[in-house]
């Protein structure tokens, strides 16, 4: 999403925002959104914490960057440990200066992980350069290796940080003790995945409170959220409400509609905010150019060239490899239990669909009934599944080891096997069923453009508990914005998404 304007004038005293007991508790019952001034303050101190955990970390980096090279920390008479104290208290507060410089401490910008890992990857390299020049202005001979050894450093204990800070926000967030509520604008299609994606990522701090639907005629509910009124009782909405901020869905509102809104908005000192409707585009893809008044948005193309495809297949094949030695004795224990304890084979063989529409065999631990498929068309009637992916949260068909297997995601083990051969990537899009592709429109099909993966976007955004229209989403933002740095992120954030076990069953 995109920010358009925050309207920091104070509302007159009869617009005072007093909200209405009744309403907040019919729309938010699990919310406890306290005042906007008390989050505006928590919001402050966090920003402050966030930055003694920064400076924590770099000044820990200083300190192993000298450990590395052989020198003690409290050797106080070693002249190159007083002149390292000397520059790391003096270099300091340019780690500062340069975070923020990229956004690094401004909550109002929402970045996702992969966004915040890009920006702090150049803000480090931007410090490290930055040392550098004051080092020199202030004649402190330091070893270039060491501003290295405190960069690489620098950025590994600052990402362990900013993991555990963002960590406490969800937490707190979802306590209600940082969570602003928010009214979404629109009711379509673009407007309930944002209120998908507010509630799955809490480090944001939003809590919404329902919807205020376009069309003068709505429905009571969108999603088991409250349709709080149309647009054209906004006003009256936020006042009822106490809201501290207004998510609009640009496809739902158009151009003239939020003209419309934003002059309602004037007197209110709340968030404004504004999807431009372009849910596969990465922002950092996006630059804004004015012209004569006009907001032009410029798109940034990214393709995988042949380069890019030799550095993806190799990291496929180092990591695959690595990850095999370890994970073969543990498939084989896997194995063994299963032929143990379910009559069938212990493995799993499954057509699936890669790049370009080609047809393979994926490879994984049997965690069903040696007849699953069979089954599969009758539970889909009883069940009247009519969609394209089919999921029960308790499906009859899973053994007693199947569910502690898949739980852990264990069963897709063998899919390395598939990294190898060259059917599947170790980062990509869910790998899709023949039954499936047959249903895809021309839109959905652009995610067969590149290799399916082992794990993906959707794996650690919520995995089973996603819908299918929402699997599609982070497919096709990936096929659109992949980089290496994006599979990085996703390996980083598949572990603790395994061991929290979030989505899986």
């Amino acid at each position: 999403m995109t920010e358009i304007v925050d309207h920091r004038r104070t509302a007159p005293a009869d617009l005072e925002a007093v909200p209405h007991p009744t309403l907040v508790a019919a729309a938010a019952p699990d919310l406890t959104a306290p005042p906007r001034r008390v989050v505006v303050r928590r919001a402050r101190l966090l920003t402050f914490a966030t930055i003694l955990v920064d400076l924590a970390a770099v000044a820990l980096a200083y300190g192993f960057s000298w450990t590395l090279r052989g020198q003690s920390w409290w050797a106080r008479e070693h002249t190159h440990v007083v002149i390292g104290a000397r520059a790391a208290f003096l270099t300091l507060p340019v780690w500062v200066i340069v975070f923020s410089a990229y956004g690094l401490y401004n909550r109002r910008e929402l970045t996702a992980g992969s966004e915040e890992a890009r920006r702090l990857f150049r803000a480090v390299a931007v410090s490290g350069v930055a040392v550098v020049m004051v080092t020199f202005a202030l004649k402190i001979s330091v070893p270039r290796g060491w501003i290295l050894t405190v960069s690489l450093l620098g950025l590994l204990f600052v990402g362990i940080g900013r993991f555990a800070v963002r960590d406490a926000i969800r937490r707190l967030s979802t306590r209600g003790f940082l969570a602003t509520s928010a009214v979404i604008v629109g009711t379509n299609d673009e407007a309930r995945t944002i209120a998908r994606s507010l509630a799955r990522n809490g480090w944001l701090s939003y809590g919404v409170l329902g919807f205020v639907s376009v069309a003068p005629d709505h429905p009571p509910t969108v999603d088991g959220r409250p349709v709080l009124g149309s647009v054209n009782r906004i006003a009256d909405i936020l006042l009822e409400t106490g809201a501290g901020a207004v998510i609009i869905s640009g496809t739902a509102v158009g151009a003239d509609g939020l003209i419309e809104i934003d002059q309602a908005l004037q007197p209110f000192r709340v968030e404004v905010r504004l999807s431009p409707g372009l849910p596969h585009v990465s922002p950092s893809r996006i630059t804004v150019r004015p012209l004569d008044g006009i907001a032009l948005l410029s798109l940034d193309r990214r393709e995988l060239r042949r380069w890019d495809a030799t550095v993806k297949r190799a990291s496929d094949l180092i990591g695959a490899g690595a990850l095999m030695v370890f994970a073969a004795p543990v498939m084989g224990v896997l194995a063994l239990a299963v032929r143990l304890t379910s009559p069938g084979p212990a493995f799993f063989r499954q057509d699936r669909v890669g790049k370009d529409g080609k047809h393979f065999r994926m490879y994984k631990i049997r965690s069903m009934v040696a007849d699953a498929e069979d089954q599969l068309e009758e539970l889909e009637k009883s069940h009247g599944a009519d969609g394209v992916l089919f999921k029960m949260r308790q499906d009859p068909r899973v053994t007693r080891v199947g569910s502690v297997i898949r739980r852990w995601g264990l069963d897709e083990l063998p899919q390395l096997i598939n990294v190898l051969r060259g059917d599947m990537s170790l980062v990509g899009p869910r790998p899709a069923l023949p039954r499936e592709t047959a249903k895809y429109t021309d839109r959905v099909r652009a995610r067969l453009r590149v290799k399916p993966g082992l794990t993906g976007l959707w794996q650690v955004n919520g995995r089973h508990e996603l819908s299918f229209d929402d699997y599609i989403r982070y497919d096709l933002f990936y096929v659109e914005n992949w980089s290496i740095g994006l599979d990085l992120y996703v390996i980083g954030k598949t572990l603790p998404a395994l061991l929290t076990r979030r989505g899986s069953y």
